[in-house]
């Protein structure tokens, strides 16, 4: 282990010193407290070992600081004032054990070892619940600019537990998923994240699931119900297309936001409310909000930050983790192992996305369920994706518009013979004596073709 020595006391410290390097220990030893939080600013250690009493600033003064810095840096006090005052004090600061001077030497060594295996312990617990975060919450996917913009800046906004924010992008993006990321990096996130579909509701539905309500409020309320506001106290509440609201909505939307309270139907006593709120909308708040179809006083309150997410058109370089993301969480529910090839991601990456992430996703779960290989092919695709690869618009420009004559006609000619054997290949199920009967072309020139083509056929489907 890697330990500092803090000890104004040098008979002290060169005893402790000389003990922890016959034990196998890396040691550097200070005087003071100031020289101790300068050390632990140059460089990194295993564990502190602390004097209470110190000139210039005293042991708990130290630990102080390092807590107060978030310094995950495992700390033993060590007083020759053994009062129970000390001890408690130093234990509530976030010392993690304490002995008392004279040092017994041999004692220090077990304790020096609990707190190694303690340490230990901790750090595979803090992985093993990073891993569980990252299995149970996953982050948006992907390395494009656009998205590791939008990433870093959720990760700014999480920082904040109260400030409010829009997310913008069209549907399929993933609104909902960047809107949980936020909830689950902040210090929110022990608390519930609920969401709710403003445009699936009409209003007095949504008034009523928003606000709850208490027995006998109205026709049918034969029991009192609370409402999202109070279900989401000390979390985050998602407002998904919370531009769908009419305007008494959000009206009332806006006091809640501005009294920090929320008054159920029926009652007469409001219910303080303390929730991160978070709008998504596929449309332009803003620009509604200059049509007069959203109130501008409410606009400012939720519109503090803006995250923008790209459709899935603008980064197909993410298309690839996408997949990959998608294979796993697959091969996490049913045991089973696919992979696309080459040719199969590069196509994906090429088709437009209407749908955006969620039609990628919807994808990849019907060719996991009907791929009969642990590899999908080109020909494995739905014919869709690849009838619209050329012309989906903001994908890669058909040839002719900024090549010769004679390579665009090379390349028009090669794309149609691709298309075209595989259409036929598919239609027969992957046999190539069918597909060669039936196109007129002898089995030798069909195998060369789909050998210079790089085309993986299908094998043929048991009947």
């Amino acid at each position: 282990m890697k330990i500092l020595i803090a000890d104004d006391d040098s008979t002290t410290r060169r005893g402790i010193e000389a003990f922890l390097n016959a034990e196998g220990h890396t040691v550097t030893a200070v005087a003071d407290g100031r020289e101790t939080l300068n050390a632990i600013q140059r460089e990194g250690f295993d564990l502190l070992l602390l004097d209470v009493r110190m000139p210039a600033l005293d042991g708990l003064a130290v630990l102080k600081e390092i807590r107060n810095r978030k310094l995950p840096l495992p700390c033993l006090i060590m007083t020759a004032y053994a009062t129970v005052e000390d001890a408690v004090t130093a234990m509530r600061i976030g010392a993690d054990d304490y002995l008392t001077k004279p040092l017994n030497l041999e004692e220090l060594g077990i304790r020096i070892g609990r707190l190694r295996d303690t340490s230990a312990l901790r750090a595979e617990n803090q992985e093993l619940r990073r891993r569980l975060l990252e299995r149970d919450n996953p982050t948006l996917v992907g390395e494009s600019r656009t998205m590791t913009d939008a990433k870093r800046m959720i990760a700014r906004v999480a920082a904040d537990p109260d400030v409010s924010l829009i997310i913008y992008g069209e549907s399929g993006t993933g609104k909902e998923l960047a809107a949980r990321s936020v909830h689950a990096q902040g210090s929110r996130s022990s608390h519930p994240f609920v969401a709710v579909n403003c445009a699936a509701l009409p209003d007095t539905l949504l008034e009523s699931e928003l606000f709850g309500y208490e027995r006998g409020a109205f026709t049918g309320a034969f029991r009192s119900k609370i409402g999202l506001f109070q279900a989401s106290q000390g979390g985050t509440l998602l407002l998904d297309e919370v531009g769908e609201m009419s305007s008494p909505m959000q009206a009332k939307l806006l006091r809640v936001l501005q009294e920090r309270e929320v008054q159920p139907l029926g009652s007469t006593a409001p219910v303080p409310f303390d929730a991160r709120v978070i709008g998504a909308s596929r449309a332009d708040l803003n620009a509604l909000m200059r049509a007069g179809k959203f109130r501008d006083d409410l606009f400012y309150r939720l519109n503090v930050v803006e995250i923008h997410l790209p459709p899935l058109r603008e980064r197909p370089e993410d298309v690839p983790a996408l997949v990959d993301h998608f294979l796993q969480e697959r091969e996490r529910k049913d045991g089973r192992r696919i992979r696309f090839n080459a040719e199969a991601l590069e196509a994906l990456g090429q088709y437009g996305w209407p749908g955006n992430v969620r039609e990628l996703q919807n994808v990849v779960s019907t060719l996991f369920v009907t791929a009969e290989a642990e590899t999908v092919r080109l020909a494995d695709l739905p014919l869709r994706l690849l009838d619209t690869r050329a012309a989906t618009p903001g994908i890669s420009p058909p040839p002719w518009i900024s090549s010769p004559f004679t390579e665009a006609l090379r390349e028009m000619v090669r794309q149609f013979e691709r298309e075209y054997l595989l259409y036929h290949i598919n239609r027969n199920n992957g046999n190539l004596t069918k597909t060669s009967e039936a196109i007129r072309l002898s089995r030798v020139t069909l195998h060369k073709k789909i050998r210079d083509l790089g085309l993986e056929p299908a094998r043929p489907k048991k009947s």
